[in-house]
């Protein structure tokens, strides 16, 4: 009941907080509607239109604008032939300095509707039916929404906190999915998450399907067949894949908090006395069952109808032509807790609707990047670079004179990196470290091989550049014990042992020539160490436990040790 309130307060809090921001954004771009075709009856019940704008002007956008929705009669299927959009540049009034915002990448992942690059109509108006579809929109505004349940549970959930920290990820993860009951309904959680929290979830996954849609996102639910099939066919679907994925998948429940793994009893803490003096009072269960796979899609398609319905027969008519006053803008957010959530995702105010359109773009911050005119240096830059490097990273390791001392172990590897966005490159490194740890221990030994893999971002200029990296990955040893050694009579075997790894630090180029740079960086590596068991053997069957308590969880518990690490070398770009 405390995560439901909380994640109500955070889908209402930014509707309060934003509400006061009337008016045009400093940094949008202007827009003004010519029409020489519109009726009495429209130029009586709109905004009256201003004089075609040649070219855009260095002066403040102009407030005066009609509202697309205002000139599109939903009965018909084609746009006035006379309205023309004057779109200026977003950065015509970014004033100088540095900018910290955040629009300049969560703007690429939704672009607006009116963006050039959609399909258009006449005169350049986006089509209402049929257009492009955002994949890329769809795909990051969905792992953001994953990045977002995941988290919430970090602050309230000891024992996931644990599994995260602690326990091997994969090998817990397969051992969950083995264990999930398919033959069963309900999965121990009450009905205010099974029914409730969930299919608000599936809301908010079906929005962000409607939203990266150039057709869907106009419609209402007075647009008949089209907004059913909308609804009731990809919303639903990506719902259901979404839903899926939450479960089962590598970023799901499954995954992060195991379960399935592991069996307690329904409404009583660990440990339960009161389970052992009358077991028929109470249930086990391993948190699997069918309920949420169906609940999730099929209640969550029905909140999005009920939120359309909302939308349209009251936040519609309490705000009539005037969509600057606040409290309409807070009505219609607070009513429509899921679309909130799904345009805070795309970076959009709570009650920023497609099919209503003004002068504001009505993203969450404005639209100038750090600084202006970066983009232009950036996109001139190479898009691929190479950087043979010298390395080395401050490593616990075993040498004849000392057991786990730390030493500066080096190296030599390759780094390869392609710009895929104007503030974001893929990040690649492999790198080998010959004869790191001479003695081996259950830990390390023999030659280290690392690969991480990931992105980065920074600040670019014509000259040089600063950009922070994050590559996840693996450390791996190749002369090292493959288990601890729990008796002085048994010595374990050689072989290969691998660690979860991530790199993350801070690099710097200076550029000699277009093709040639060099480049320093500094970080931290910080690397997972299976917990030494001395004394303890691995156990060879599972469940470990006994009932209600089983587990199907390693019993192996990991450390991570922080490791600062260098590199240093020539970069070729191209």
């Amino acid at each position: 009941m405390r995560q439901f309130i909380l994640m109500g307060i955070a889908l209402l809090a930014p509707t309060l907080a934003i509400a006061q921001q009337d008016g045009a954004l400093p940094d949008a771009p202007a827009s003004a509607v010519v029409g020489n075709a519109a009726t009495d009856d429209q130029l009586t019940s709109a905004p009256q239109p201003v004089s075609p704008i040649p070219a855009p002007l260095p002066v403040e956008p102009s407030r005066v604008l009609t509202p697309w929705s205002a000139t599109y009669d939903r009965g018909t299927t084609l746009w006035p032939a006379s309205i023309a959009w004057a779109n200026q540049p977003p950065t015509e009034f970014a004033s100088a300095g540095v900018r910290v915002d955040l629009d300049a990448l969560l703007g690429r992942m939704s672009r607006p509707s009116g963006d050039s690059s959609e399909a258009a109509g006449p005169e350049g108006m986006p089509e209402p039916m049929g257009g492009t579809y955002h994949w890329k929109g769809l795909l990051w505004e969905s792992f953001a929404f994953f990045g977002v349940e995941n988290m919430q549970r970090l602050p309230s959930d000891p024992y996931y906190r644990l599994l995260l920290a602690d326990k091997p990820f994969w090998h817990d993860y397969f051992a969950s999915l083995k264990q999930w009951n398919w033959r069963r309904w309900n999965d121990g959680d009450d009905f205010l998450v099974a029914y409730i929290a969930h299919p608000l979830q599936g809301a908010v996954t079906g929005y962000i399907e409607v939203q990266n849609s150039t057709s869907q996102r106009l419609l209402e639910i007075n647009d008949g067949k089209a907004y059913w099939k909308s609804r009731l066919g990809p919303a639903m679907l990506w719902n259901a894949a979404f839903s899926f994925d939450q479960k089962l998948g590598p970023l799901g429940e499954a995954a992060f908090g195991s379960e399935g793994g592991y069996t307690y009893v329904i409404g009583c803490p660990y440990p339960c006395k009161a389970y052992y003096a009358d077991p028929s009072h109470f249930k086990v269960t391993n948190n699997t069952g069918c309920v949420k796979m169906v609940s999730t899609p099929v209640v969550g398609t029905l909140w999005m109808v009920m939120e359309d319905a909302i939308d349209h027969f009251i936040s519609d008519r309490v705000q009539g032509d005037d969509i600057h006053r606040t409290f309409p803008k807070i009505l219609r957010g607070s009513l429509n807790p899921a679309r909130t959530m799904a345009n805070a995702l795309r970076w959009r105010t709570p009650w920023y609707r497609d099919w209503q359109r003004d002068t504001e773009d009505q993203f969450l911050t404005p639209r100038p990047h750090f600084l202006p005119g970066d983009d232009e240096v950036i996109l001139a830059q190479p898009k691929l670079d190479f950087f043979p490097h010298f390395d080395g990273i401050s490593l616990p390791v075993n040498t004849a004179t000392c057991s786990h001392c730390r030493r500066m172990t080096t190296g030599y590897g390759f780094g390869f990196a392609q710009r895929i966005a104007t503030y974001a490159d893929l990040d690649y490194d492999i790198s080998f470290q010959p004869n790191a740890s001479p003695l081996p221990s259950d830990r390390a030994g023999g030659n280290i091989v690392t690969g991480t893999f990931g992105l980065r971002s920074g600040y670019t200029s014509k000259y040089y550049s600063l950009k922070a990296y994050l590559r996840p990955g693996f450390l791996s040893y190749d002369r090292a014990y493959e288990f601890s050694q729990y008796s002085k009579s048994i010595v374990p075997p050689i072989g290969r042992i691998t660690h979860f790894t991530t790199a993350l630090g801070i690099e710097g180029d200076y550029y000699l020539t277009r093709q040639l740079a060099i480049r320093g960086a500094v970080g931290n590596q910080p690397v997972r160490y299976r917990e030494a068991r001395p004394g303890k053997p691995e156990p060879v069957h599972y469940p470990t436990g006994t009932y209600p308590y089983l587990s199907w969880l390693s019993v192996n518990n990991f450390l991570t040790n922080e490791n600062w690490a260098y590199q240093a070398g020539a970069v070729l770009r191209f």
